[in-house]
């Protein structure tokens, strides 16, 4: 008996070691239609950055590493499509379907991004940013915010920094604190200060009856330069849209100068006739895109704007509909609250003398 136990002792210890042994790889499973590539690209990004390949055979492919720590990568379909997957120590996960209509199953990170997504596919464009806001919002510890803010601010041409600058900051340390989103914070804040520091002190450009705009005589007005062409559909969509804003704003120190990039004359002339008014200027110089203050501003496509303040500072560019009037009104008001505090401070001064 003696010369047994150890015999049963070492099938204990192999058998409890066994048991203790756990599977610490992360699988993704993969089964894409439409795919014109069996060559994926997989970019890693957290918790730092490598570029590794897969291979696919008829769009079904298996990709399987062990993490050290929780790893976001992003696959690249077709040099067309993102699509972000989060990876974590013994997880499974499976994407399927086609690019136009990809769906993923996992747990955590995954599940998140893959509902949240289901139902930015049923919003309304109107109402996109502002269920997409919500959402950040709603999940501020989430790594699905660095894939939501990247596609649909930083791609989309989102020029509302303050307003990025204020939804990041919403965002918990350790989202802040990826490389990714630091650097968008360095790029946001330096956009601001350059904004705020900028003026536009001259507006060359002539109305129809060959006059410009004396800019002392409207010196306490918000101004929107608005950039658009006859040869435009966008931009003149656009103009259309300023009309709802000038009747809400209409009773505010609020003006709209159109600038526009046509060259011929009678066009321009026969597009501005329902437009040119008091609280709407409509200027041209025929000059096109060689336009001095389009090409100081480094405006490249139509439609496009930009909010001046009463001291002809750039307050915002590019923004548009219930967006323009809550900043106009916001800016008012806190224009009249400095103001109010300034005429309190010198009557306590006065006081004191």
């Amino acid at each position: 008996m003696k010369k047994i136990v150890p015999f049963y002792l070492f099938f204990l210890f192999t058998f409890l070691m066994g048991c203790n042994e756990k599977d610490t790889s992360f699988t993704l499973n993969g089964n894409i239609t439409g795919l014109k590539s069996d060559t994926l690209l997989v970019f890693h990004q957290v918790p730092e950055t490598q570029l590794d390949t897969i291979i696919a055979e008829k769009g079904k492919f298996n990709y399987t590493f062990s993490p050290d720590t929780f790893t976001i990568f992003s696959l690249l379909l077709d040099s067309t499509k993102t699509y972000p997957i989060y990876a974590d120590k013994g997880e499974k996960v499976k994407i399927y379907g086609s690019l136009d209509s990809l769906r993923v199953e996992g747990n955590g990170e995954n599940q998140l991004l893959g509902e949240i997504l289901k139902q930015l596919e049923k919003t309304d464009s109107l109402t996109l940013r502002k269920s997409l806001d919500s959402i950040i919002k709603s999940n501020p510890y989430s790594f699905t915010n660095l894939h939501l803010i990247e596609k649909y601010y930083v791609q989309d041409g989102f020029s509302d920094y303050e307003a990025l600058q204020k939804l990041i900051g919403g965002l918990s340390g350790i989202i802040k604190d990826t490389p990714y989103m630091m650097n968008l914070q360095a790029k946001v804040e330096n956009q601001i200060k350059r904004n705020r520091n900028r003026n536009i002190y001259t507006l060359l450009n002539k109305d129809r009856n060959g006059e410009g705009i004396k800019w002392a005589s409207i010196s306490d007005q918000y101004i929107l330069l608005d950039f658009w062409a006859s040869w435009n559909p966008e931009s003149v969509a656009a103009q259309d849209s300023l009309v709802p804003v000038l009747d809400k704003l209409k009773k505010k120190n609020f003006l709209v100068v159109s600038i526009s990039l046509d060259l011929d004359k009678q066009a321009w002339l026969k597009a501005i006739a329902e437009r040119d008014t008091t609280h709407w200027k409509q200027l041209c110089d025929f000059t096109g895109w060689n336009n001095n203050l389009i090409k100081d501003q480094g405006i490249r496509e139509l439609p496009s704007n930009i909010l001046l303040n009463p001291h002809k500072q750039i307050i915002a560019r590019d923004i548009r509909g219930e967006k323009l009037i809550e900043k106009v009104q916001q800016q008012i008001k806190q224009d009249e609250e400095r103001e109010k505090r300034e005429k309190e401070r010198k009557n306590r001064k006065y006081k004191r003398i």
